[in-house]
Formats: structure tokens, sequence, C-alpha cells
């Protein structure tokens, strides 16, 4: 079986426990163990206490529920005016007064040999290992020293133990007295902005299914729900609930396998293997909604008929809920149940429109009736999925998604284009654009898909909306351009403008859709309209009206909306990485098998979010652009003729793009931004302006890597980890960049990235303390495709404690490639990453970016020693004094 202790897969047998990596966590284990054993033995006592400076007044506490542990706040000034030193007296005292019998201190010790560190014995030797006997009545003091050379934001554990031996002043007895160990934890931790605990209260969230519906009364004024065409099969559900899992005799299980063979999508499966696939993720989705199922809850009556419903959480999207999905409630105890819809979605509230007057009448006069609530998945987004599949098949389009590496003849470009005939006149001196944009115009990859690979900052949106415009220029075609996201929507809409009228483009956006993002230079071009108090409405886009354009522009899953009876020339997938296979199918259904695909994107950024393990399992997650750089046609396209690779970046300084390039670009970036490579902020060491608040100095480097040694926390239920010492230094960071008198920084100049969402909601709570709300703080996902002047990086995951064992702990966020690709590639001029090294430093890449820091000389904060095999054995060393009182061992 393998290690539990070692969280490996290495049998656990004795060549494995004689291992060092098994003795090490051995050795850990009995010390945690020791630690919450905090009560005083036989008669010996362990005291610790701060030693005085000053008159100064210390919060020295020890942990609750007695788990060995004692912590001293204390903020960096309060720490600079000690000198950045603090002591402890850590006190034996022998109370074996009644006979008299001394003690011998056997071991007294630092466990951690940390540079920081130190313990002085009563002889005033440091970490030296001396038996001193401590006569009844009398105390043995040792100091304890933490000295820093800086006061830097972290927490110091420093783990200590004492071994005592018991003796018996008669010699005649056999009883030769006991060993045993007091272990201890001292952590200092320095900070001087306090962040919120909140209390979380009782989640009304209960994942209880609901009992019989006697009557269910459907949304009024709303329009119907479309009929479901690809329904999850009735015999499917149950073998789909336990996710191929379980077995129930009746053959289905055996049928669903079949049609996922050989484990990925081919040209013979594609179909069955995506319906199945998409059932499997929707099942998913379905039971993980269950789980915020609503019990004896209050809605309030708003203005106009509506319902509003707290419900924590949404804005972490636990539940993941949307304007235009439905929502059923009920009186708690009723078997009359009423659907709405949900009408708007704030952080922590929604607003439900369409429910039957009368229980809107009930709950208006009795607002304390007790309801219960459940949400309910939308499905129109994975029926157009499962159409989009077909209609690939159904209109020939299929082979084009699995080329051939047959060669191709008599590839010809008759079309060249000239500096003068180009709309943006930069891209002429830029070889790889201008080969893409050429390319697209003459169609060389006839047959097959053509990739625009655009890594971050290589203008990959400027080429696409480069060949769109070449193609209205020369050809009369039917445009189709779609996205993922609104957001990527509405900005290539705001490219587009520019040489399009308002009857050559339209933009086209669901009734359901925020249209907060939609700014009003786009809106003449969009199918909105603007109410006089500012409001804005869509107006009902028919499908009659598609063939009175050139150019639309959509979202993926809405361009299924119009699948057979819309079809394009040529379709557009910008952000193709991100989408998964079926939702891109949703617009390449829409094309005939003569008609053309472009795809751009960068497949080593982040990809589809998908739920289902099974699904993950079966490559689910894995975009079509990436799947189709797989092929060998595009592995071994020297001539560009499928995929052509943007290889100037724009945006970042070299340093910054450094990393990104050696480990998922091949070294073939070349950074050519002249603003990002003279940018003062570069040369800037902010980390000495906040500890030393020096004058300005530029013996600074683009990229700072500030190690901060903490524990990451989490607040009642809630998943998502946050980590307040982390919190202090990025707003340390802020409050100089605000600062500077040299240099103007902006706040919208500064993007904040953390991988938890808490972590997203603590830094917000600081900076809106400070009136910084315009610094935008978001999660990874937040910032793909965006840019920053400034980026600050907050990791949260951390070991406060410097003796956790690797294995066991969850790196999360660290062992993630993209997300380290996305979070470091959307910086121009000051990368900070503020991050715990004894955890990063496990990862290749984020050792290596710390290595670079200490390179340029910005490897800052809590100094830290890489646990290597050396440190490992003088710990299991110092390990081996501790001795247990029960075992004498």
């Amino acid at each position: 079986m393998p290690c539990d202790l070692c969280h490996t897969e290495e049998e656990n047998d004795e060549s494995h426990r004689d291992s060092a990596v098994h003795r090490f966590n051995y050795m850990l284990q009995q010390y945690q163990k020791n630690k919450r054993q905090c009560t005083d033995s036989n008669g010996v006592e362990l005291q610790i206490d701060v030693k005085k400076l000053n008159g100064f007044s210390y919060d020295f506490t020890r942990e609750p529920n007695n788990k060995g542990t004692h912590y001293l706040n204390m903020t960096p000034k309060t720490l600079k005016q000690h000198g950045n030193q603090v002591e402890f007296e850590c006190r034996i005292k022998n109370a074996r007064t009644r006979k008299r019998d001394p003690i011998v201190v056997t071991y007294a010790g630092v466990l951690y040999p940390y540079m920081l560190y130190s313990m002085t014995d009563p002889g005033g030797h440091t970490d030296q290992e001396n038996f001193f006997v401590v006569e009844a009545g009398r105390t043995n003091t040792y100091t304890v020293k933490l000295k820093l050379e800086e006061n830097n934001v972290s927490n110091y554990k420093i783990p200590i133990l004492f071994t005592v031996q018991t003796l018996n002043k008669n010699l005649d007895k056999k009883d030769k007295g006991e060993q045993f160990s007091f272990a201890r934890s001292i952590v200092v931790a320095i900070h001087d902005l306090v962040i919120k605990e909140h209390q979380i209260e009782k989640s009304p969230f209960t994942n209880n299914p609901w009992g019989i519906i006697e009557n269910l009364m459907p949304p009024v004024k709303v329009p119907p729900m479309p009929s479901d065409e690809f329904p999850i099969p009735s015999k499917y559900r149950k073998t789909l609930k336990w996710a191929l899992t379980k077995d129930f005799g009746d053959g289905v299980l055996q049928q669903i396998l079949e049609k996922l063979k050989p484990g990925y999508v081919t040209l013979n499966n594609y179909v069955e293997f995506w319906h199945v696939l998409l059932w499997l993720e929707e099942m998913c989705t379905e039971i993980g909604l269950s789980c915020y199922n609503m019990e004896n809850v209050n809605l309030a009556y708003v203005d106009g008929g509506c319902l509003k419903l707290e419900v924590p959480g949404l804005a972490e999207k636990r539940p993941s809920v949307i304007k235009g999905d439905r929502i059923e409630i009920k009186v708690h105890g009723d078997h009359t149940a009423y659907q709405g819809v949900i009408f708007k979605v704030e952080d922590k509230y929604c607003v439900i429109t369409g429910l039957h007057p009368d229980i809107v009448t009930n709950i208006q006069q009795c607002p304390k009736l007790e309801m219960d609530v459940r949400f309910r998945l939308g499905r129109i987004h994975y029926e157009r999925m499962h159409r989009g599949v077909e209609q690939v098949e159904i209109n020939g389009f299929l082979r084009q998604l699995f080329p051939s590496d047959a060669p191709r003849k008599n590839i010809r470009q008759p079309i060249t284009i000239g500096r003068n005939e180009l709309f943006n006149k930069q891209i002429y001196t830029n070889q790889e654009q201008m080969t893409a944009v050429e390319k697209i115009v003459n169609n060389t990859s006839k047959g097959a898909p053509y990739i625009v690979y655009g890594p971050p900052g290589t203008g990959k949106t400027v080429t696409i909306v480069e060949a769109i415009y070449q193609l209205k220029r020369l050809t009369k075609f039917k445009i189709l351009i779609c996205a993922p996201a609104n957001a990527a929507c509405n900005m290539l809409t705001e490219k587009l403008i520019p040489f399009c009228t308002e009857k050559e483009l339209r933009r086209v956006l669901s009734e359901n859709c925020d249209f907060s993002s939609v700014h009003d230079d786009i809106l003449s071009y969009c199918n909105l309209m603007k109410e006089e108090d500012g409001t804005k409405i869509a107006t009902r886009f028919l499908r009659e009206e598609l063939s009175n354009y050139r150019i639309i522009v959509t979202t993926l899953v809405l361009a299924g909306k119009f699948s057979r009876e819309y079809h394009p020339d040529i379709v557009f997938l910008d952000e193709a990485a991100q989408a998964r296979e079926p939702e891109a199918c949703c617009a390449i259904g829409l094309l005939r098998d003569d008609k053309r695909l472009v795809l751009a994107g960068d497949h080593q950024q982040l990809g589809p979010v998908v739920h289902s393990k099974v699904c993950i399992k079966n490559r689910y997650n894995v975009s079509l652009l990436e799947r189709l750089m797989s092929f060998p046609v595009y592995k071994r396209d020297t001539d560009n003729n499928f995929v052509t690779m943007l290889k100037l970046n724009f945006r970042s300084h070299p340093e910054i793009i450094q990393l990104p390039n050696k480990f998922f670009y091949d070294n073939q970036l070349k950074a050519v931004s002249a603003d990002a490579q003279s940018d003062l902020l570069a040369k800037t060491y902010l980390y000495k302006l906040i500890v030393d608040k020096g004058v300005h100095n530029q013996n600074g480097s683009p990229i700072e890597f500030c190690c901060v040694l903490a524990s990451e926390r989490k607040e009642g239920r809630s998943p998502s980890y946050y980590n307040p010492s982390e919190v202090n230094m990025v707003i340390k960071y802020i409050n100089i960049l605000m600062s500077l008198q040299y240099i103007k920084v902006d706040p919208t100049e500064i993007g904040i990235v953390t991988p938890y969402i808490r972590q997203v909601y603590k830094i917000r709570e600081a900076l809106s303390v400070q009136h910084r709300d315009l610094i935008e703080v978001g999660t990874t996902e937040a910032f793909q495709g965006r840019e920053k002047r400034v980026m600050i990086i907050s990791t949260v995951r951390a070991q406060e404690d410097l003796l956790l064992q690797d294995k066991k702990y969850k790196l999360g966020f660290v062992k993630e490639p993209k997300r380290f690709n996305v979070a470091i590639t959307r910086t121009k001029s000051k990368l900070i990453v503020i991050g715990n090294p004894l955890v990063l430093v496990k990862d290749e890449k984020w050792k290596a970016l710390m290595d670079q820091a200490k390179r340029l000389g910005t490897l800052c904060g809590a100094p830290y020693i890489e646990r290597n095999q050396t440190m490992q054995d003088e710990i299991v060393r110092r390990f081996k004094y501790m001795k247990d009182k029960k075992t004498n061992k």
C-alpha cells in the first residue's frame, strides 16, 4: 500500500520506511504530536515570555486549545524600534520540591537551522548540546532570539525543543526516572494591517432534495423555453449520475463506454462522443447546483412584482447563476412550486421575475414566510452545443477538423498586399502578421482551418482584424466573428467600427446578457437601445436580419441560435483556445463543407473550464485549437500555409517575457516594447523604498520577488483561501506606487492577480478603506487577454510552519503551468510576486522566477534557505533528541 504519511504512490515497504523522506516526515509527525501535549510533566514546568523592552506593551498570546504555539504580534515600526530583533525567555522550572529531586536538561535547541533563529543556554552558549542540572525549586533560563536585517512582513515560526531527564537522589531505587520532551512553537507575526475575519453565518444551502411536487406553476409573461431536442436519455441518467463508476447490470455502462472509445474524439466517433460528454458535464453541473438548495429562507418584495433573494457566495459563483436562469420556490413543507426567472444578479442577491402573482402577493403580505429554493440548470447552451456538433457533420465540414497529412499541391498565393492597401500600416513591418493576413486571404490551408497562434502581447486580434478588413475589401464574403465571452466580442466590434458602417456590421447580443460592458461607442452597432435613464435594453434580433449585414459579431453559444438558417463564407474564432470544442461547433456548424474557418488563440494559456472529471479524462478540456496543433500538418508547416506563430511581443519588458518564452514558446518571442524598456518603474527597487523609506533609487529590476512566510486561512465553510500577510504586503506595494514623486502611476495601470476569490475580496476590502477602488483585483481568469503596466501576484498558499512536510501540501495554483503563464505575461514594465518561497521553490517555473529575481538583485523579503537533503538530515538529527513520555523513546 502507498505511504499515507509521505503522500506518495511508493509502496510503504521497509525500503521506503528507511528512506530520508519517510524518516523526515515521521519525525515531523512526532513533533506535531508532542507539541499538542502542552501540559507540564512530572513536576517540570516550561514557561515562555517575551523579553520586555523600554516598557513596551506586547501582544503575546498562547494559541487557543493549548496546541503549543505562542504568538507575538508586532508592527514593522515596533520591530524597528527593537533593532529588528526580539528575544524570548524560556524557563525550565524544577517544581519537584517534595523529595528535592534534581532534573537534567539533556537537550535544548531550535529544531530548524535557520540563520534568523538562535537559542542561548544558561552558560551563554548558542545552539550547543549541553547537560544542565536543575536542582529542586530552581529554574534554568534559555533565550530564544529572532534577528532580522530588515523588518519584513512575515510570520516567523520558531520550533523549539527541550528534553528533560528526571533523577532520583536515592540511588538504591531501580527507578532511574523518566525522559520526556517539551515541543513548542513561537510565532512572531509582523504586520501593520489588521485583516478582518468576518463572522460566517450558518449557510442556507442544505443539499436536501425536494420531495414530490404536485403542482408546478410556470413563469408568467416570460417567453417559454425552447423545447429540448437533446435531453439526457432517461436510461442513461443513473449511470451518468454515478460518473460511469457503477454498473447496474442493464448494459448501459457498456453502451456509454463504447461510444467513448478510444478515450478521445475521432473522425468516426465525433457526434456520439460529444453527445455523451455533454450529458456527463450537464449531469455533473446539475448535481453541483443541487448542493445549493435552500430551506427556510425569506424573500423580499421589490417594485414591479419581483422578489429579492439573498444568496451568499454569488460573487464566488457558488452557485453559478446568470441572468435568464430559472429558479423554483415553494412554501416550506408545501407541494406546490412556483417557477421564476433570474432578472438581475448582484454580489449577494438575485432578483426574480415572472413568478405567479399568488406567491408574490403572499410574500409581500408576509415577509417572514419561510420558503424553500432550488436553482434550475439552464439547458439552452447545452442544446446549442449538441446541435452544433451534429450540424458540423451534416454540413460536411467535419473532415476539415481532422486534416490529413497528405501533401498539398499547387498552393497558390495570387494576392499580395501592399503597404498602402493595409488598414493598419504598422503590420507591414511585422513579418509574421503580414504572412498570416496574406495566407488567410489566399486560403492556403484549404481543406483545414487556418490558425493564428498568438502568444501574449503579439497582436493576435490586430492580425485577424486586418485579415477581416482585407476580406471585406477584396471579396463579397459574409463573415461571422465569434469569441467565447461577450467582453471579447465587444472589443472586436470596437476594432472593426473604423472600417465598417452600421449597415455592414452588427454586434448581436443575447437578451439575457449583461449590457454594462457595452460601451456607448458601439451601441449603434448592437441590437440594443438606450432608455432615458441610461438603461440599456436588448431589442430582439430576428434570424432574417442576418443576411442584411456583411459582418456579424456574437458569442459562440449565441451563434448556435442561428444554426440551419445562416451560412457565412468564413468564420473567425478569437480566443479559440478558451472554448470547449462543442462550444466552437455552435459557430462552425453554420459552415458548409467548402467554406473557411480561422482560429486565433494561444493553447499555452488558460483553456476551457470543465467540471466533470470523466470529461477531463476524455480530453473535453482540450480546445479545438489545441487538438489541431497536434496534427502533423500544423507541426511541420514551415511555409505557414496552415498556422502562423506571431513572434514580436509588443507588451512586456524582455526580462518579464524571458521565462514564459523559455518554458512555453521555445524562445521564439522577441520583446520589442520600447515603452516597457524605458519605463523608470522597471529600474526602481520598490521593496527598498518600503523598508527603508529612502529616496528614489534605480537599483531595481522589472521583476521583484517578495518572500513572505505566513499561513493561508479560510472563513467558515468557504472553500477559498486568503493570506493576511500577503494582503499586508500588497497594500505596502500599492502605497509606495501611489506615493512615487518622480514617476506617475495611475491606479488603472495596476492589476492585482491572485488564484483565490477570497483573497480577491480581502485585497479589495483593504484597498476600499484607502479609497483606491480603481485598482483592479481579480483571479487569473479575469486577466486573461488583458495587460497592465504593473502586475502584483499574490500566490496565497503558504507554509507558516517551516517544518511542514512538502508532499502533503496541496500546491494547487502553483502547479498549474498555464496559470503561471497567464499571470506573468499580463505585465508591461513591473512584475511583483508575493509568495512563500518554501512552497514556490518546489515548482520548476516559480523557482526559475525566484532565481531570475535573485540574479537581478531583487529577491527580497524574508530570507529563506531551500530545504535540501543536507538540511533535512540536520533536522532529523535534532529530532532524535525528542522523547515521548509514554514510551521513553
